[in-house]
């Protein structure tokens, strides 16, 4: 068998459902298969999802032009998912697709504050498939106790665009970086001329859906491998990244592709999320870490092999360039605090030490950038330090600072006045003044430490600053289905480590295990019979969903469904 023609990400589904039908395989369990949905002409990724179980394999006709990505998406328990790919008669071995251990956003992000409820899934990473016409996807453990198991294809034509990009591109020297002068020569203009643009490898801007974050510097750079196998030609680098960006907005609900830059085996450099070439921008490439950070990412699996010499120099060309730009040093040391996150190895808060030029298995439980790379790293940083024509050495004298201006006071009144008297320690000094809210009517002021809200029919109660704020901002705040807050945040009685806070219409619950979530109406109320947080449910680990009708609300150890039909429903596992 030949190995399988596929790049790993760490990337999952679409959700566009489609019909499954089919004849069975012989010597398999029942098949389903899927017609492909058209890759556009001008290389837009298009996409599709379909339904699958656990007991049968779904399989799925692809187009052997375009590069296909395929990844999916589970509630509940991992079924252990294996993927095989054919071109002509020949299939290739069944092999693992792995639930992703990728990055993200940084946990007390602006950009992890607006990822959509279905981004929480658990999701294996995607592969885009290459030079095949049928790909198979089955359950490895086929009485795992999982639901709503769905696959995504993403499908992106290999365009004339990319062929010029691939003509054009060139690559580098593939001489070591402390070798010949002309390395050492290439000046921080030309390495930029060098760095094939999202307008070049062909990013499509209405993908992007939100501003990201920047800071006002760099401290390090984290190397990353996509993974996969190293099996593209050059013309397919663009495709495969087109895809990713797909998958990061879409379906994970970052705000722009996670990385910064991107390397080929070729030696070609790629500008991913937008504004890296010329700010420090943030992106969701190490959960935890992403701010103060660039994310380089080479395309290919390093377990066993290293990157290409092309690939290794333009590596270094970036990590040099950007520590010129910055005026750090890449033989050097950072230290960076932990934002958190679900891959994180350090808790919100940790201060971290870390080499300058890090890779992605320091900071979280991965394998990236693969042992083989992840070795290379020393003369990464070596090579990158000889290519700084001279790093900016830090300033011997601190700048005169003109005197702070005088912080602005805001006066508090009524009932939110007077829940900041009695509880000025719990809110932190007051940093704006009071608004007044309609529809529903009330107001609020800002603090320091979070919001006191207040309506006639609730009182004053103080929201702070965190994962139930998140929350409430995901369902609209005081004009979304909760309405006001009627409590402060409490800990639950029989679960000590988790959180909650009633609302006018609802409850939002909070723990380390399920994170922030939201539930009302009658699932809240049959919660509240079964026992909150010792019932036979446990927490709720999603908000509310709607699906063919049918009302959905997730638990640790179970779900609630309701229909007109059936009314509430409560179905627990095993």
């Amino acid at each position: 068998m030949k190995p399988l023609p596929f790049l790993a990400s760490a990337l999952t589904g679409i959700l566009l459902t489609a019909t499954l039908s089919g004849p069975a395989l012989a010597a398999t369990p029942e098949t389903h298969t899927n017609t492909p949905g058209a890759s556009a002409a001008d290389g837009t990724p298009s996409e599709r999802t379909v339904d699958a179980q656990t007991d049968e394999v779904t399989t799925l006709p692809v187009d052997s032009s375009d590069v296909t990505i395929i990844g999916a998406t589970w509630e509940g328990e991992d079924p252990e998912l294996e993927i095989r790919t054919r071109d002509g008669n020949s299939w290739s071995a069944w092999e693992s697709l792995p639930t992703d251990d990728e990055g993200g956003p940084d946990a007390v992000s602006a950009e992890a504050a607006q990822l959509p409820a279905a981004s929480h899934q658990s999701q294996s990473v995607a592969l885009p498939v290459l030079d095949s016409d049928t790909v198979e996807v089955r359950a490895a453990d086929k009485q795992a106790d999982t639901d709503d198991l769905q696959i995504t294809q993403v499908s992106t034509a290999v365009t004339k665009a990319d062929a010029q990009v691939a003509k054009s591109a060139g690559g580098v020297s593939t001489h070591s970086a402390t070798g010949p002068a002309v390395d050492a020569q290439i000046s921080a203009k030309d390495l930029r001329a060098k760095i094939v643009t999202r307008k070049q490898w062909g990013a499509d801007e209405k993908l992007v859906r939100c501003a990201t974050d920047k800071t006002s510097s760099a401290k390090g750079v984290f190397i990353h491998h996509t993974a996969g196998s190293n099996s593209y030609s050059k013309a397919q680098a663009p495709a495969i990244i087109r895809g990713y960006l797909a998958f990061h907005t879409q379906n994970r609900g970052w705000c722009d592709l996670g990385y910064n830059f991107l390397v080929d085996k070729y030696g070609t450099m790629y500008e991913g999320r937008a504004g890296s070439l010329d700010k420090a921008v943030t992106g969701a490439h190490a959960s935890g870490f992403n701010s103060w950070t660039i994310g380089i990412s080479v395309l290919g699996t390093y377990s066993s092999a290293a990157p290409s010499s092309a690939a290794q120099t333009s590596v270094k060309r970036l990590v040099a360039w950007k520590a010129g730009q910055y005026g750090f040093n890449p033989t050097g040391k950072m230290t960076l605090t932990s934002g958190g996150g679900g891959t994180s190895k350090y808790a919100l808060g940790k201060k971290v030490s870390l080499n300058v030029v890090a890779g992605h298995r320091d900071t979280s439980y991965t394998e990236c950038p693969g042992l083989a790379f992840y070795n290379k790293l020393g003369s990464i940083r070596t090579g990158a330090k000889a290519l700084v024509p001279e790093l900016t050495p830090p300033p011997t004298k601190a700048p005169t600072k003109s005197p702070a201006p005088k912080p602005k006071t805001y006066p508090t009144k009524g009932a939110i006045g007077s829940y900041y008297q009695k509880n000025a320690g719990k809110t932190g000094k007051p940093v704006g003044s009071e608004k007044k809210l309609k529809n529903p009517n009330g107001a609020y002021q800002s603090f320091a430490k979070g919001t006191v809200y207040w309506s006639k029919s609730t009182g004053a109660h103080f929201l702070t600053k965190g994962q139930i704020r998140v929350a409430y901002k995901r369902v609209k705040y005081e004009k979304g289905v909760l309405g006001f807050p009627s409590s402060d945040k409490q800990t639950f009685k029989y679960r000590k480590s988790a959180r909650y806070q009633r609302f006018h219409s609802g409850m939002i619950t909070w723990s380390p295990q399920t994170g922030s979530d939201v539930i009302y109406g009658g699932f809240l109320t049959k919660w509240k019979k079964l026992g909150y947080e010792r019932s036979k449910l446990g927490l709720p680990t999603a908000d509310r969903t709607v699906k063919n009708g049918v009302k959905r609300q997730n638990f640790e150890r179970g779900y609630m469904t309701y229909t007109k039909k059936t009314g509430i429903k409560v179905h627990t596992r095993r």
